[in-house]
C-alpha cells in the first residue's frame, strides 16, 4: 500500500473511531445494537461496489469498518 493510501486509511479509521468513542459518550441511543446494524450496512455497501468507488473511497471505507469493529470489541456492558 503506498503512503496516501496508508494516510487515508489512517485518518479514516481516527476520525471514525473517535466520532464512534464520542458518541458512545454522550448519545444515550447509540448503544452496542445501534452500532452492529451500523456495521451490518457498512458491510452490505462494502460488498456492493457496482459503481466502481475507487481505491480512496474503499480504503476510507475498510477504515471505518474497522474502528466500529475496535469499538465493539472493547465494548463493556
Amino acid at each position: 500500500m503506498d503512503d496516501h493510501l496508508q494516510n487515508v486509511y489512517d485518518d479514516a479509521f481516527d476520525n471514525a473511531y473517535h466520532n464512534f468513542m464520542l458518541r458512545k459518550s454522550e448519545d444515550d441511543t447509540f448503544d452496542k445494537d445501534f452500532l452492529t446494524g451500523l456495521l451490518e450496512s457498512m458491510y452490505t455497501c462494502q460488498g456492493n461496489d457496482w459503481t466502481g468507488r475507487g481505491q480512496v473511497k474503499d480504503m476510507s471505507q475498510s477504515a471505518m469498518i474497522a474502528a466500529a469493529e475496535a469499538v465493539l470489541a472493547a465494548w463493556e456492558d
